[in-house]
């Protein structure tokens, strides 16, 4: 890791007057002109600053405390780098995208656009859904061929939209994805059809691969996505009658979803193993109705309020310090907390082991694999937890819990398989992702060149996510705008 620490800390230390961190390219969200910016620090937090002649100078919040933003060296590990651009530098970030020569970094999360249909208006969407286009399964199969022949294999594949449930050809497109390159398919969804459809269910059960991302708001989702919250708790209620894997995904809204986003995650967590993680993903103004959608973006959550939030409203089940951030991405855009969920009970993982150690395990993934260095953590937890008996409350509590997970997950004198152990896991360690996408008012081109969330194309092309819809998807043929 030092090497790491040694050619990134400049980044997130300040190396001018003004409290500048680094000089970037930006945008005005006003007229979408792209500007010379920079990342500067204040006392109430961390901006991203420019100037447009025509709007004057605008500053886009992006981390609210500055200390945990000038901790983050520690997390900006080096990346796996594609192993082939599409693109030269011509115009520059993010005019270039393809990928350009200059990304940083392969994608840990792929997703595919397959339709622009869809059955909601949410006022929060970044799209503007026209109902203009539908991939055909073999046009997905040859992107996802291309992806892998690039890097190999990808964590997990999401299908988007649009409302990826109406395509017609749904399941043909799943059965094309289901390859041991992909490890996970993920299919999101605003849970209309899943709210009333028997038969899709059945089919969708076929595939045990695919995990739903579904809409999870609370109760103010009628606010956001237009649609009641008795909706979208049928459609849960449904996967899990169904046993379908399910990942819900909160937008986290300020004033709006913040007063129970801890209530909220912490019951999901144990609310049945076909939960296999949950999304918290903070609010990006972008696109049509997005970026008018009401509040303050210069005010908003970012991951350390938010984390903050996750603690005072979950009674302090979630805390703060079970989260790091994520250290495959620019560690800006994510954070993630590792919860062991038996019995009803959460037991958070990461206080429980040097971050180091944490980060060299899971650096360059969006998931944390079921294999020889898990085994190594849970055996150093559980020897630290004989050595030290009085260094945690409920020390004998703690350490019956690892030793059955580490049973459970490495059974004496049996082998079981990769894929098996993995399914494990999932039941009894649930992930909880915090992820900041940036809008108009956050762009950042430094940030961006690390992007691990990628946008696929049927052209070959591949947009970082955060580039995509600030920018690229307005641009985008198949879509009438």
């Amino acid at each position: 890791m030092e090497h790491t620490v040694k050619s990134m800390r400049g980044l997130y230390e300040k190396s001018s007057p003004g409290n500048v961190y680094y000089k970037t390219t930006s945008m005005c969200p006003i007229c979408n002109s792209f500007l010379p910016g920079e990342v500067v620090g204040r006392d109430n937090g961390i901006f991203v600053t420019r100037t447009c002649e025509k709007h004057g100078i605008i500053d886009g919040l992006v981390c609210s405390d500055v200390a945990w933003f000038e901790s983050l060296y520690k997390f900006d590990v080096l990346p796996n780098k594609p192993k082939s651009h599409s693109n030269s530098i011509g115009r520059g970030c993010p005019h270039d995208c393809g990928l350009c020569s200059e990304h940083r970094q392969s994608a840990g999360t792929a997703a595919i656009e397959i339709s622009n249909a869809c059955n909601l208006r949410c006022p929060v969407c970044l799209g503007d859904n026209k109902d203009t286009f539908a991939m055909s399964a073999a046009k997905v199969k040859k992107i996802a061929d291309d992806l892998i022949a690039n890097q190999g294999s990808v964590d997990a594949l999401t299908l988007s939209g649009g409302e990826p449930s109406l395509h017609p050809k749904i399941f043909e497109i799943i059965e094309v994805l289901e390859r041991p390159e992909i490890t996970r398919i993920v299919m999101n969804s605003n849970g209309v059809r899943i709210a009333e459809d028997d038969w899709f269910l059945n089919e969708l059960k076929k595939h045990p691969k695919v995990s739903v991302c579904l809409h999870y708001d609370g109760p103010n989702a009628q606010e956001i996505r237009g649609v009641r919250f008795a909706m979208q708790e049928k459609a849960l209620d449904r996967l899990l009658k169904w046993n379908i894997n399910v990942v819900p995904i909160m937008l986290g809204v300020k004033d709006v979803t913040e007063p129970y986003l801890g209530s909220t995650i912490a019951k999901l967590l144990t609310r049945s193993t076909a939960v296999k993680s949950v999304f918290l993903s903070l609010m990006a103004y972008s696109g049509p109705r997005g970026s008018t959608f009401p509040g303050n973006p210069a005010n908003r959550l970012t991951i350390p309020c938010a984390l903050e939030r996750l603690e005072s409203t979950s009674r302090g089940l979630l805390r703060k310090c079970d989260f790091m951030p994520l250290p495959m991405p620019n560690p800006l855009c994510a954070a993630i907390g590792y919860f062991i969920v038996m019995d009803g009970e959460i037991t958070p993982i990461i206080p429980m082991v040097e971050i180091d150690r944490v980060i060299d395990f899971v650096k360059n993934s969006h998931f944390a694999k079921a294999g020889d260095d898990m085994e190594a953590i849970l055996k150093y937890i559980i020897n630290d937890l004989y050595a030290n008996p009085d260094k945690h409350l409920e020390n004998a509590k703690l350490l019956s819990i690892f030793k059955r997970l580490l049973k459970e997950l490495f059974p004496d004198g049996r082998n079981i398989s990769v894929e098996e152990r993995r399914q494990i896991a999932e039941e009894r360690i649930k992930t909880v992702y915090l992820m900041q996408f940036m809008d108009a008012w956050t762009f950042d081109s430094v940030r961006l060149s690390k992007c691990s969330c990628q946008h696929l194309f049927p052209d070959g092309k591949i947009v970082p996510s955060c580039g995509y819809y600030t920018y690229h998807r307005s641009k985008d043929p198949r879509f009438a705008i």
